[in-house]
């Protein structure tokens, strides 16, 4: 046990070689100067062109006066003239009463010529129809249709129509008491016309063919007397004096969320409350909160997740949604006003707990919240709210062995939001107004429900996607591995079924082990199901799969013998790596035999041979890096080992404490087994780099003689029962 004891969390990086430490020590600067630089970056981003205040949107904070100003408003002056400028009374019109009367003139001729067109006596029909098309009117044409219409009326149908026209026209000029311009021309063609017409005795067309004439002859004769008006508007700006405004210490000008307009910038800068653009105090001041929250996150993993610094894939990748999910959260900001309950953070916490652990997912959490807090005016209610959604996402997701984990973790981000809001919007009113408060809370229901629903899509969708980037293996992805449908467990059963049953036991009492010491029990019991895959290559080699038929390797030099059970290492990691399993099974693969000797071929190799090379016998590792490999190791070999004996006889399934002593045919009892196996890989150092402390491996020991101790327990020997006839 002294080479376990020497075991420290940072072992690896206080004694390794000067070239791997450089690298570690590279690797880890980048990290640290990747997440200070985005917290940094995302902390000053501004779109193109934005600055703290602008016209027409909402001031993202309150602002006084620091000191009293009298000034002279360029901004109010203008606005006062300009409505002056703008007044109606300044507006001149030329009036020609001429032209109403010479139009009528014209109409009455043109009326007047039509008659004596219908009624010469000298003109056939066709002669009367073109002339009719050729009136020497300049002001209206007549289509064909429209002379045959005239030529079809008989007198008193034309007399009716003659003086539809003429009254029209008549009403049409009083309307606009003889000041018709360009607005009232239009009213008078589109609505007005139509509308008369409408009233009077002549049927349909007719009555367009009447609307026609007249508003052909219809006139403007009241016009905009530019050059009188403009002298007008001159004249009334002129006459406004400029405006003075007097602003006094402590003064309120402008409130968080009030639009911003001209007057407002114009005060404040002529008091000096101008919001500054970003200078170097402030780039200083978001730098060191950069610093601290680097410091705080990566102290954190040394302290709490010292592995997750050597995995620089995944480090990375931590990051990476770091410093991507601030980068949304400010873009978000930037467009939309509203309090942003509503912004999915928790996916963040939903997707480290997932990808890596729950105290991962608390400690990102946390620094995200704080800088959207600082990023949205230092508000600690919003740190609180959002981390707390984020806490009960982590709280409920758990593990997330099951789809509905994520709606659980919606449905309770929706329901701490709108409690911890609810509560900071009662704490701040002096006075309660029952439909304020219905208003409030559906917008705020609106928007947690956002944040809660964003969150379950976004989470699922993404939970895998960052597995696979930061190569991490999800309990999700290791529930679907462990079904015996996927294709290198069928092959297992199939064609190596001794060897099936054993890995399901390894499984077993590795689960049962890395429960009682706090270690991930899914992934050992995966991993056991996969551990001895090579097998499949050549199964009667190996006694799991020889079921009484002769050994084949009596027949075989040790050295052959040697290679191909260690073979099975090889082809295990070629295998899983063809099948795309994750790297943290193949890793087990690799290392559950460590650099284990395969002693009973060595023994008979020392035998036969003078010179023999002791690594010629050796697994080619590497050891176990991990506690849930060096479990791994520690359960496939007591399993095996223990079957082995018990189908010898030479197992005595009682504890020590009640055996005397061993049987005479070198039998030992399951608990002196177990711990000799643990005490042969300890003594061989093949624990030496696996963080398992001692105790832990008194429980690890405990466990496995429980476990086994319910498969090879003495049974009854019933006596035959006879059968009566």
């Amino acid at each position: 046990m002294k080479a376990l004891s020497r075991y420290r969390p940072f072992r690896r990086l206080i004694h390794p070689p000067r070239l791997t430490l450089s690298r570690v020590q590279v690797r880890l600067s980048l990290a640290v100067l990747f997440l200070w630089a985005g917290i940094w970056a995302v902390s000053t981003f501004r779109l193109p062109g934005a600055s703290g205040l602008q016209v027409g949107q909402p001031s993202p904070m309150s602002i006084v006066a620091p000191n009293e100003a009298i000034y002279t408003s360029e901004v109010l002056t203008a606005e006062r003239r300009k409505q002056a400028e703008n007044n109606p009374d300044n507006l001149v019109y030329f009036n020609d009463p001429q032209i109403p009367i010479d139009q009528r003139r014209n109409l009455f001729a043109l009326l007047d010529m039509i008659g004596r067109i219908r009624n010469d006596p000298t003109l056939n029909e066709a002669t009367r129809l073109r002339a009719l098309q050729d009136l020497p009117s300049a002001d209206v044409t007549l289509t064909t249709e429209h002379a045959r219409l005239l030529l079809s009326l008989d007198d008193e149908e034309w007399s009716l129509l003659r003086t539809t026209i003429l009254n029209l026209y008549d009403r049409a000029i009083e309307r606009y008491d003889y000041a018709v311009d360009e607005r009232a021309l239009n009213q008078l063609r589109e609505r007005w016309l139509g509308f008369w017409l409408a009233t009077t005795n002549l049927d349909p067309v007719q009555r367009e063919l009447a609307q026609t004439i007249t508003a052909a002859f219809l006139r403007v004769n009241r016009t905009l007397d530019i050059a009188a008006t403009e002298e007008r508007r001159v004249n009334a700006a002129a006459q406004v004096a400029p405006v003075e405004v007097k602003v006094l210490a402590g003064e309120m000008i402008i409130r968080a969320g009030e639009i911003v307009t001209p007057a407002h910038i114009e005060k404040l800068q002529a008091t000096g409350a101008m919001p500054r653009p970003l200078g170097w105090s402030e780039l200083l001041g978001y730098g060191l909160l950069a610093t601290f929250l680097s410091a705080g996150l990566f102290g954190y993993l040394g302290v709490f997740q010292p592995s997750l610094l050597v995995q620089t894939r995944s480090l990375l990748t931590l990051i990476g949604i770091v410093v991507g999910t601030l980068l949304l959260a400010r873009l978000t900001f930037l467009i939309y006003d509203a309090r942003p309950v509503f912004f999915p953070l928790a996916t963040l916490a939903v997707v480290t707990t997932v990808v890596f652990s729950g105290q991962l997912g608390f400690a990102v959490s946390l620094l995200a919240a704080i800088v959207i807090g600082v990023l949205e005016g230092n508000d600690l209610t919003l740190v609180v709210t959002l981390f707390a959604g984020c806490t009960s996402a982590i709280l409920l997701v758990r593990t997330a062995d099951r789809l509905r984990s994520f709606l659980i973790a919606g449905l309770g981000i929706t329901a701490t939001i709108v409690g911890l809001e609810t509560t900071f919007w009662l704490s701040q009113q002096a006075i309660f107004s029952l439909s304020g408060f219905s208003g409030w809370m559906l917008t705020t229901s609106m928007s947690a429900l956002t944040n809660g629903g964003l969150t379950t899509i976004l989470s699922f969708g993404l939970f895998n996607v960052i597995a696979r980037l930061a190569g991490q293996v999800t309990a999700l992805q290791l529930m679907e591995l462990a079904h015996p449908s996927r294709p290198l467990l069928r092959k297992l059963i199939r064609e190596a079924t001794g060897t099936y049953y054993h890995s399901v036991a390894v499984g077993n009492l590795a689960e049962a082990a890395a429960e009682a010491i706090g270690a991930d029990a899914l992934l050992l019991r995966v991993a056991a199901y996969y551990h001895d895959i090579g097998k499949t290559i050549r199964p009667a080699f190996f006694t799991d799969n020889q079921m009484g038929r002769e050994n084949v390797h009596d027949e075989l030099d040790p050295y052959i013998s040697a290679q191909i059970i260690i073979d099975h290492v090889r082809e295990g990691i070629k295998m899983a790596r063809a099948a795309g399993l994750p790297e943290q099974i193949i890793d087990f693969i690799a290392t559950h035999h460590g650099t284990g000797l395969v002693r009973h071929f060595y023994q008979q190799a020392l035998q036969r041979y003078d010179n023999v090379d002791e690594r010629d016998f050796r697994y080619p590792g590497p050891r176990p890096q991990t506690r849930e490999q060096a479990i791994l190791m520690l359960a496939d070999s007591v399993e095996a080992t223990v079957r082995s004996k018990a189908q010898h006889g030479k197992l005595i399934a009682t504890r020590n404490s009640e055996v005397g002593e061993r049987s005479a045919n070198g039998a030992v009892t399951l608990d002196e087994l177990v711990q000799s196996i643990i005490d042969a890989r300890v003594r061989e150092g093949e624990l030496n780099d696996a963080p398992l402390t001692m105790r832990e491996l008194r429980q690890i020991k405990t466990v496995f003689v429980n476990n086994l101790q319910s498969i090879y327990h003495p049974r009854v020997d019933y006596a035959p029962q006879l059968i009566r006839t």
